[in-house]
């Protein structure tokens, strides 16, 4: 024995005749080997912003409990540790914990309890079970709630990005995890650094156009109304004009970004940007400026919609909701006539009518990157009928989304200069591009300031402020055919009329408490959201 004392001590060796072939010799580098480990070091993702700099989402600091199976695998089996009481602090079975051992028997570090909160963490480093340790990770909290959680989107539990503008720029938001040499103690817990081999990087963060305080009010009027209307669902979008940025989006119902359990199912889709509809009504302002500027229709024409419209020969005789008998082209807006909309767009021929609503941007990409983003639908013109001709002209036979209704209302909005949508915080000067006619669209914006003075928009108005819009009510088509019980109430609009700072889309999905229109369910959201932010926004007021 005093030999063998000897050896280990003064040669660092337990080597000896009788067993020379299983010994080891340079003891304390074999100690080193098993002692030292690589451990990733990890860092935060970037944070997101809101216009006014008020943090949306970051990634705080927290605790991951791991264990090495491997080394607790005997003492356990043979009953020297008790694991019972950190099997109570984060609610595991014993049965579980004991397939999970026999399944990562080999394991040196698994993680059995991902970011722990507080509490639990310093409860577990009372109870000093061996071969259990803590490593740093983060977590990602939202500051915003549910009012923005389906446009913000969410990450995994590693903080890369699932959803929303969280996968859309996660390539900016995520962080580079480092690499450091670590000196682990016989238990397997870090005692001591040694070395940064490679250094962390943190995420970069972002500055959104939204308003947190808008977003938050957006929502609480959406939520009110879908409730009080039995709808479906509703979204909001509020665009500053003149620079294309997103003001708001909002949609509800959502979902609580806090809970992982709720990541899943109808509430976590951005229906502002995903969800395809017909457009009805709120097309004919679009329908409109397509035959002036062609010169199909001129400003001081009629329409006689008394005797309705058969859209081809053996077709339905299309009427309005009542008898409106001849209409000036401002009529056919104020008062949302699908007998003038669609006499208009017969005359107009298909190709101009395919182009404009092409300029428009309808069924194009917008350039947002949002994942999950749809734009819409125009049949091909090689496929239009002499109904398709007509129903065009009051919205049906395309499809849209609620962004892409914005912006085409937005580029009325700026006497036909279109500017390149945006979430992103603007920091310099916005350039646009004219791609419609500055006096037609002039034009068109009159006639729908008439539209909610005197006729289906009046909902909208808002006091002491000049509000254009257009209203639309849409069938929706369930098995093949047009609802007469089931539509979709849209209203979409821009104020002050007189020089346009702001343009806010709506729609309310399938509300079921009758009757049913977008001048009834669409435009008093519009005029409730837009008085609030008229007056945030410090909008000067151009009614007296």
């Amino acid at each position: 024995m005093i030999a063998r004392v000897i050896l280990l001590q003064g040669f660092e060796t337990d080597c000896f005749f009788l067993n020379k072939h299983s010994c080891k010799t340079q003891l304390s580098t074999h100690a080193d080997k098993r002692q030292l480990s690589l451990r990733e070091i990890t860092t935060n993702r970037g944070s997101i912003y809101d216009t006014n700099g008020h943090i949306l989402a970051m990634s705080v600091p927290k605790k991951t409990l791991c264990i090495n199976f491997r080394k607790i695998y005997k003492p356990y089996i043979n009953n020297e540790i008790n694991i019972d009481p950190l099997l109570d602090k984060i609610n595991l079975s014993k049965k579980k914990f004991n397939k999970l051992l026999r399944k990562n028997k080999d394991k040196v570090e698994y993680y059995l309890k991902r970011k722990v909160d507080d509490d639990t963490y310093n409860d577990i480093t009372k109870i000093n079970i061996p071969y259990v340790y803590f490593i740093d990770e983060y977590d990602r909290i939202y500051l915003s709630g549910e009012y923005f959680s389906n446009v913000l989107g969410f990450t995994d539990i590693d903080d890369n990005g699932l959803s929303g503008i969280e996968l859309a720029n996660n390539n900016v938001l995520r962080s580079n995890k480092g690499l450091k040499k670590i000196r682990k103690d016989n238990l397997g817990r870090s005692v001591e650094m040694l070395e940064i081999i490679k250094e962390p990087k943190p995420g970069e963060d972002i500055y959104l156009s939204f308003d947190k305080r808008l977003q938050y009010v957006a929502y609480s009027i959406l939520k009110k109304h879908v409730d009080s209307s039995d709808a479906d669902s509703a979204s909001l979008i509020l665009i500053r004009s003149k620079t294309g940025e997103i003001i708001t989006m909002a949609n509800y119902p959502s979902f609580n970004p806090d809970n992982r359990q709720e990541f899943t199912g109808e509430k976590i889709k951005n229906k502002a940007i995903s969800s395809i509809f017909e457009p009805g009504s709120t097309i004919k302002p679009i329908i409109l400026y397509s035959a002036l500027e062609s010169g199909t229709v001129n400003l001081n024409d009629t329409i006689d919609t008394g005797y309705g419209l058969k859209l081809y020969d053996k077709s339905k005789l299309l009427t309005d909701y009542k008898n409106l008998g001849l209409l000036t082209l401002e009529g056919v807006i104020q008062n949302s006539s699908n007998v003038g909309a669609a006499i208009i767009a017969k005359k107009t021929k298909k190709q101009k009518i395919y182009k404009t609503l092409n300029e428009f941007n309808f069924g194009g990409d917008l350039y947002v990157d949002f994942p999950s983003i749809q734009n819409g639908n125009i049949k091909d013109i090689s496929s239009w009928d002499d109904a398709l001709h007509g129903t065009v002209g009051y919205g049906y036979g395309l499809s849209t989304t609620l962004l892409h209704l914005a912006n085409a209302y937005n580029i009325i909005a700026n006497d036909g200069i279109r500017v390149q949508l945006t979430y992103k915080k603007h920091f310099g000067e916005v350039d646009g591009e004219q791609v419609l006619q500055k006096e037609v669209s002039q034009e068109i914006l009159k006639m729908m300031q008439k539209a909610v003075d005197d006729g289906t928009g009046k909902n909208a108005k808002i006091k002491n402020y000049s509000v254009a819009g257009k209203t639309g009510t849409v069938r929706l088509r369930i098995n093949g055919k047009y609802s007469e019980r089931n539509h979709n109430a849209l209203f979409v609009g821009m104020a002050p009329a007189s020089d346009p700072e702001y343009v806010a889309a709506i729609i309310v999905r399938n509300p079921k408490n009758r009757p049913v229109s977008g001048g009834k369910n669409a435009a008093p959201i519009f005029s409730e959201f837009m008085s609030y932010s008229l007056n945030l926004l410090e909008v000067y007021p151009d009614i007296k």
